[in-house]
């Protein structure tokens, strides 16, 4: 029984521990999955900290707790700085564990708590620091995410604090009762009881985890609609210039025949002046012919005229194509975010330009956007992010989901001062 007290319950306090600093980390770092070279890495560390911790050397598990930083930094692969956020997690947890000797020493001496046994004193003494240490954890996490700008519910930060508070006390409830009547079958509820505790602290940070990552999905659901529909409403009022231009072409005949009257009645200044007017008509819309499809034509004008304003040089090419099966405003999301992009990158490049290239391939929808992009963009995993401030990469994330809504593919790549996005849509209607 000694063993399992002095020895199996240290081993498991420890690796309940470890694995929560991990957690803390992860969270920390903002990762989308974990690969298996950092599971080993993690087990590895894990199993060296509990294997030195049974040397009793305090200042052996001090520095592997320090030594944290550097092995949580290498897993998540993150800049140096997370090394500040890591050794902030592991001084934390280093103050909650003498913080927690240091009071249940004090109540045990006041007679606040008390036990008949020196075994007992130890279960209670291991189990209340290692919950609250992980609540100290898991504050911190959330403290980090909210600085992130994450939404933390009262309900978060609930779950979060009273879990562990109540871990705490049921276990000292269970240890009290049991120094009544100590026996075997006795210490063996208490080991499920503590097996229990641990599992359901899992199960609730599991849980929370749940709720934010539903909330952020949500909230960039809500951006997505609210971006598209913008969009949508200002290339509706573009369509709206686009149709007075049809127009005015339409009645040019009309003011070739006012102009000619105008000189043969021998006011060639007043015919002067009103070319110019037309001139200054006709300059105002600028629409050039891309594609039969309006919309799209009228995305790729806006963003050409952009191009210009900012010395990118435009090279768009549109082949004989429907995009009947799609949304406008999905056409929206997809190629308008696309070129903001795109443009975005080329404009901090020295010889900008943006190449398009749209194409139906039998069944599918091709499009291939080529820009320069002098900076190797932001990796995050496989995956690239935005490097412009304030920009969260919610672009790329539309883009994601406009394709995925349409069972397509999309990848990104960059190579050599180039960024190239394929894309490839099922246009098939629905």
């Amino acid at each position: 029984m000694e063993f399992l007290i002095y020895f199996g319950l240290p081993c498991v306090g420890s690796i309940f521990l470890i694995g929560a600093m991990f957690y803390g980390a992860y969270r920390i770092a903002g990762q989308k999955g974990i690969s298996r070279r950092s599971i080993v890495i993690i087990l590895v560390y894990t199993v060296a900290t509990v294997a030195f911790s049974l040397l009793g050397n305090t200042w052996v598990n001090l520095s592997f707790l320090f030594l944290f930083c550097l092995v949580a930094r290498w897993i998540f692969e993150k800049p140096w700085i997370y090394c500040l956020y890591y050794l902030i997690l592991s001084a934390a947890v280093f103050l909650t564990d003498m913080f927690m000797s240091l009071s249940v020493q004090v109540l045990w001496l006041t007679g606040i708590l008390y036990l008949n046994s020196r075994d007992l004193e130890y279960i209670l003494l291991v189990v209340s620091t290692r919950m609250a240490e992980f609540m100290v954890i898991m504050l911190i996490v959330l403290v980090v995410g909210r600085k992130a700008g994450r939404r933390i519910t009262m309900r978060q930060v609930m779950i979060s604090v009273l879990l562990p508070l109540y871990s705490i006390f049921n276990m000292y409830c269970m240890v009290y009762l049991m120094q009544i009547f100590p026996t075997g079958y006795s210490m063996f509820l208490l080991g499920v009881n503590l097996i229990l505790l641990i599992g359901l602290n899992i199960y609730f940070c599991v849980l929370v985890e749940t709720m934010s990552e539903n909330h952020r999905l949500e909230n960039e659901r809500n951006l997505y609609r609210a971006q598209a529909e913008m969009q949508h409403r200002y290339y509706e009022q573009e369509e709206q210039k686009y149709e007075a231009s049809r127009k005015t072409i339409h009645d040019i005949r009309n003011h070739i025949l006012a102009m000619e009257a105008l000189y043969s009645e021998g006011n060639p200044q007043e015919a002067a002046g009103y070319a110019g007017d037309i001139h200054r008509m006709l300059n105002r819309f600028q629409q050039k012919y891309y594609t039969s499809e309006k919309l799209l034509n009228i995305i790729l004008n806006d963003k050409a005229r952009t191009m210009r304003q900012t010395g990118i040089h435009e090279d768009f090419k549109i082949g004989e194509l429907s995009l009947d099966f799609m949304k406008d405003t999905d056409v929206t999301a997809l190629f308008a975010n696309l070129l903001d992009n795109a443009v975005a990158a080329a404009a901090q490049s020295r010889d900008g330009y943006v190449k398009l290239r749209v194409n139906r391939v039998r069944e599918f929808l091709s499009v291939t956007v080529e820009n320069s992009c002098d900076r190797e963009p932001v990796r995050d995993a496989e995956l690239f992010r935005s490097r412009r401030v304030g920009h969260e990469g919610l672009g790329l994330k539309i883009i994601r989901q406009t394709v995925k809504q349409y069972g397509g593919d999309v990848q990104f790549d960059w190579k050599e001062g180039v960024f190239i996005v394929r894309v490839m849509l099922t246009a098939e209607a629905s």
